[in-house]
């Protein structure tokens, strides 16, 4: 690393051109991306198939990221022949499976989820890939907070240059009257895809710099801070949590589902505290404050098991879901690290953030990951409940689930409807073809609003994409007008039943017409939108005007009511 004090133009291009010939597969990369971006920019989208859109800059993005890694992985190699195929193979099969998403018109939730695991993964693994030997920790510290420094400054410095450059820009024009606002979409481009990652690449420390056993000292301020602010604070807010549990135990109740949140939140505080505090470790003296560090994994394993209870009240009474999976797993990996770092006495830990990315890719990706756990355990639930009830074959049509959902045990109803809703709202309509038809509504029970509702999402969305309505249209005979309609409306919902008021301009005055409309038909569209490209749209006829809805969007209350919707289409008046 070069000091400020001999800071010149030279170095810092020799660093730039050092970054060039370290990382030239993510430069190349990057490049690639920077210049596409420019060009959707220029042609506004237009003449650009979606699918290898999302290809061309997925790809670049994620595989700059994983060329990075790979090369601090590789470079420490003994045989270059061995770093050359590590890298290729790696990196053929992240392009294998970025061809295999471009196909996918939307992303199931295993795949979002699997997704965002690995990149995830990606970002963990250029601080601990070249740090997996024994007693690497204290080069893996010092090289991790020059790493997060480079990353930092790369972005604060685009950042920097993108608002620097736009007011001069637009100087030009304020000054000179030049037009120049078709700019500015170039200018974050380049500063923030570009810039900002190569400024970062040429910081990450190389060769002798990037395994240093040393750990400068502390100053006097800092070491204040952590030892009278950071760690009280911390002490603090697991003693209001200890006061909870023993509240809890005087008076026999179950904890709250916020438990969970806390309990996380000083999890990750302590992980944080031992991190930033890690020096001190290695340093004489300081015995008190080593021995309140390497004992509050200790003070924290009680806590754990208060936020244990709480997941276990939270599924007992309302299942299982994708996200109180996570949690669970999270839980037992917290379990982990309090007794490992027990065990180490906090002078070990390369393996805490090696272990949750190990943790977080294997739960999240393949067939035994917890979004097609969840989905499976759900589908068999259901499954069973109609099974028990009598019911010998599957899919109930909308008749068929009506009627059992009326003479099915109450909280029995209540679950199953729940969970089918929460089934098409997280992993889409395909979920539930095999136990109820398309023409099945979910969601509408009453006694939802009892607390038995398995989804905590408010939203539920359709989606009719047919292009160019309103030139394709001609006006129906006995009308004499026509105008688009756009905008969001309020809903009245009596079971199936909506009643919609519709807003549109008419003769330069606002008209308000009401129609009555089946959710079921709004629920059919977006199914057979799934399965094909384009779809006939929706048309609601109330005697007076007619109303081709082409785009839609329902939005759900808590209580699984829908409220508003959001309605594009064309209007045709008499």
């Amino acid at each position: 690393m070069i000091s400020l004090k001999r800071f010149s133009l030279a170095d810092w291009l020799k660093q730039v051109g050092s970054a060039c010939r370290r990382f030239p597969l993510a430069l190349l990369l990057l490049v690639f991306l920077t210049g596409y971006l420019m060009f959707l920019i220029h042609n506004n989208g237009n003449h650009v198939d979606g699918k290898w859109a999302f290809f061309f800059i997925f790809y670049p993005a994620t595989g700059s990221l994983l060329a990075v890694s790979l090369q601090l992985l590789t470079e420490d190699f003994k045989h270059r022949w061995v770093a050359f195929l590590t890298q290729m193979c790696v990196h053929a099969l992240w392009l294998g499976v970025s061809l295999y998403l471009t196909q996918f018109e939307r992303f199931s939730v295993q795949q979002m989820v699997g997704v965002s695991a690995t990149v995830v993964t990606m970002v963990l693994s250029l601080f601990l890939l070249c740090f997996y030997r024994k007693d690497d920790d204290v080069p893996f510290w010092n090289f991790a907070q020059r790493l997060l420094v480079a990353l930092v400054s790369g972005l604060m410095v685009g950042g920097i240059l993108t608002l620097g450059i736009i007011l001069f820009v637009q100087s030009l024009d304020w000054l000179f009257g030049m037009e120049v606002n078709g700019w500015f979409p170039y200018i974050p481009t380049f500063c923030l895809v570009l810039l900002a990652p190569l400024l970062a690449m040429s910081q990450i420390p190389e060769g002798k710099h990037k395994r240093v056993h040393y750990i400068a000292p502390y100053t006097g301020f800092i070491k204040g801070v952590v030892q009278y602010l950071f760690i009280p604070l911390l002490l603090l807010y697991m003693a209001t949590l200890y006061v909870y549990a023993a509240k809890i135990l005087f008076t026999w109740q179950l904890p709250v589902g916020w438990v969970c949140y806390l309990v996380s939140a000083s999890m990750l505080g302590m992980v944080i505290l031992i991190f930033i505090t890690y020096p001190l470790q290695h340093e004489q003296g300081n015995s008190i404050f080593k021995t309140l560090t390497r004992l509050l994994p200790l003070a924290m394993l009680p806590l754990l098991v208060l936020m244990s209870v709480a997941i276990g009240r939270r599924l007992s009474d309302y299942g299982i879901t994708l996200s109180r999976l996570y949690v669970v797993v999270f839980n037992l990996w917290c379990y982990a690290v309090c007794i490992g770092l027990l065990l180490c006495r906090n002078r070990r830990i390369w393996w805490v953030p090696a272990s949750f990315a190990v943790v977080l890719l294997l739960i999240s990706v393949g067939p035994w990951s917890i979004p097609n756990v969840t989905e499976r355990r759900l589908q068999g639930e259901v499954r069973e409940a109609f099974m028990a009830s009598g019911i010998k074959q599957l899919p109930l049509n909308g008749a068929q689930y009506d009627n059992w959902l009326k003479t099915a045990d109450k909280e029995v109803a209540e679950s199953i409807d729940a969970k089918l809703y929460y089934l098409q709202l997280d992993y889409g309509y395909d979920s539930t073809l095999g136990l109820i038809q398309k023409d099945a509504v979910v969601g509408l029970m009453d006694s939802h609003r009892g607390g038995t509702v398995v989804s905590e999402d408010s939203s539920m969305r359709f989606y009719n994409n047919s292009e160019n309505l309103m030139r394709n249209v001609a006006i129906p005979h006995g009308y004499t007008h026509v105008c688009a309609v756009q905008g969001v409306d309020f809903v009245k919902q009596n079971g199936n039943r909506m009643v919609l008021d519709v807003h549109a301009w008419i003769t330069a005055t606002v008209t308000t017409y009401r129609f009555e409309a089946m959710l079921n038909q709004f629920v059919e569209r977006d199914i057979e939108r799934n399965h094909h490209n384009s779809v006939e749209p929706l048309i609601l006829d109330n005697g007076d005007v007619v109303l081709i809805v082409d785009n839609f969007s329902l939005t759900r209350s808590q209580q699984g009511t829908v409220t508003y919707a959001s309605i594009s289409g064309i209007l045709f008046t008499k």
